[in-house]
């Protein structure tokens, strides 16, 4: 697609008087008020190499320039105040068309080269042209990412109605700030730290209840059972007291052998009644978890009904809000100060604004538009890897943490997906790393998360894996020829992508035809000066 700036004059302008300059400014332009001087040639080519003319005027085969008379009555108006201002290029009519012809199919491969010199009005004319396209198109759909919970640190991708996503984003945030206070409110109440006493209590009643038993049942065969700081001990009783060691080794050797028969039955007995210890203590972090979980389960639901019933229609959004529910239930505990443990009854809020613990409930909004807006026109002058294709931003790691996802911003592609995006052909000479990927997305639909460097603060290996998001995009790349020949050059997939390529009015047309165009090029030229 061509776009080229119309030759101008270079004669040497006449000076106009003050007088001359406000009757041209007071009054319209008049057909019957122009000279009907000659036209000898109209172009639409700008910079283009010079070519050989005929014999000099002298000579027998001199080349006779054609002249070309417009009879005003044939333009159809009286004054320039009767037109309407000029939209479009002139001259440029079958660029414009093939403009609109590419922009307006279906499905991919309709990507447009535009070649044409600086400051011929290209990127005006694509942009008045896509801007037309783009208003019957209507707004695309909206993407988020969010995490997947799982061991894997996946994001996954979430599409949205147009103009929803913004809305599920702030909806998330909000059920985050409210557990927030819900959740220390409820692990501090009352009716918690009752039902956790409780639970401990069963605990330690059962153990305690079995020694006891045990003591009460051995006593009469002269046996004791008794606590000490080191543990659980057993002792003879002689003459109704417990006695030492050198005692009991003074006592006959048949009464002393029958006395240490007793008392190693009674300590497999005792062993018996702690080797249930291990199996107690985890009945006992079970039931605490198992309350710990239901006080937790309810503020969750509490705090995620509004989210859940505006958004658990699109797909996808009910099972992240199970997900998300889970993952809030398991992990309360970072809704509180670090000073005790969950189990325990957390005590202090903390906020949550910022702190990258809490950083996987963030829904990262990849594309927003309005509900009414049109179908997207991007330009990206700088079309490095990081603003084409987005990037993550890591924080929070330490020694005891892997670092988290703070934040994953889009780049050019999502802001642009379902519409347009405008590129500078010399611009993309110079970031020939980024080509590959790119020609790779247009080819492939989709916007794949796969940058040629580890993002800022994750070592190799953790970049967290983002479902790839479906692309409807078509992209229109401005150059020279020389730019674009060497785009071709280097990357041949990208010119036959482009499908969109027709060439422009040469001088050589116009000398052939030179009578149908005139009064349109002069009409058109005349809304301009308007």
């Amino acid at each position: 697609m061509f776009f080229r700036r119309s030759k101008q004059d270079t004669a040497k302008p006449r000076a106009i008087e003050p007088e001359e300059a406000a009757k041209a400014e007071s009054e319209p332009l008049k057909l019957d008020s122009i000279t009907p001087e000659p036209v000898t040639d109209v172009t639409v080519a700008a910079k283009a190499p010079a070519e050989p003319r005929g014999p000099p005027s002298g000579s027998d085969n001199a080349e006779v320039e054609p002249k070309i008379h417009v009879d005003p009555k044939t333009l159809g108006f009286e004054t320039t105040a009767d037109l309407e201002p000029e939209g479009d290029l002139i001259g440029q009519e079958r660029a414009l068309v093939a403009l609109t012809f590419g922009a307006g199919m279906k499905g991919p491969g309709y990507n447009m080269l535009i070649v044409g010199p600086a400051g011929s009005g290209r990127h005006t004319a694509a942009r008045t042209k896509l801007e037309a396209t783009a208003s019957k198109t209507g707004a695309p759909p909206d993407w988020v990412y969010v995490s997947s919970f799982d061991s894997t640190g996946r994001y996954r991708a979430l599409k949205f109605p147009s103009g929803t996503a913004k809305s599920f984003a702030e909806g998330m945030a909000r059920a985050i700030d409210r557990l927030k206070e819900a959740l220390p409110a409820a692990f501090g109440a009352e009716d918690y730290e009752l039902r956790r006493r409780t639970i401990e209590e069963e605990f330690r009643f059962s153990r305690a209840d079995a020694l006891e038993a045990l003591r009460r049942q051995v006593e009469p065969q002269n046996i004791a059972v008794l606590s000490t700081p080191a543990g659980i001990a057993v002792a003879p009783i002689l003459e109704g007291k417990v006695v030492s060691t050198a005692v009991f080794n003074s006592v006959p050797e048949q009464l002393r052998n029958g006395i240490e028969a007793k008392i190693a039955a009674v300590e497999t007995q005792i062993e018996a009644i702690l080797a249930r210890t291990p199996d107690s203590e985890k009945m006992l972090r079970e039931g605490l978890m198992a309350l710990n979980e239901q006080v937790a389960g309810r503020q969750v639901s509490a705090a995620l009904e509004e989210v859940k019933c505006e958004f658990e229609d699109i797909s996808g959004v009910k099972n992240y809000l199970k997900a998300a529910a889970r993952d809030l239930v398991r992990n309360a505990g970072l809704f509180v100060s670090e000073a005790g443990k969950v189990d325990e009854g957390p005590r202090v809020p903390i906020n949550t604004t910022g702190d990258p613990r809490f950083a996987r409930y963030r829904v990262h909004v990849m594309a927003a538009r309005g509900v009414n807006s049109a179908a997207p026109i991007v330009q990206e002058s700088n079309p490095t890897y990081a603003n084409l294709f987005g990037r993550i931003e890591c924080g929070g790691g330490d020694e005891a943490h892997e670092p988290q996802v703070v934040r994953i911003r889009p780049g050019a592609l999502h802001r642009a997906n379902g519409g347009f995006m405008f590129l500078d052909a010399r611009a993309l000479l110079a970031q020939s790393a980024v080509m590959d990927a790119l020609l790779r997305a247009l080819s492939e639909c989709e916007i794949r998360f796969d940058p040629p460097a580890e993002p800022f603060g994750v070592s190799a290996g953790e970049v967290p894996e983002l479902e790839p998001i479906a692309l409807e995009l078509k992209v229109a790349v401005f150059g020279e020829v020389a730019d674009h020949r060497q785009l071709a050059k280097q990357w041949p997939d990208l010119a036959a992508s482009s499908r969109s390529k027709p060439g422009s009015t040469t001088r050589s047309t116009a000398r052939r035809k030179p009578w149908p165009r005139m009064p349109a090029l002069l009409q058109a030229s005349s809304r301009v000066i308007h």
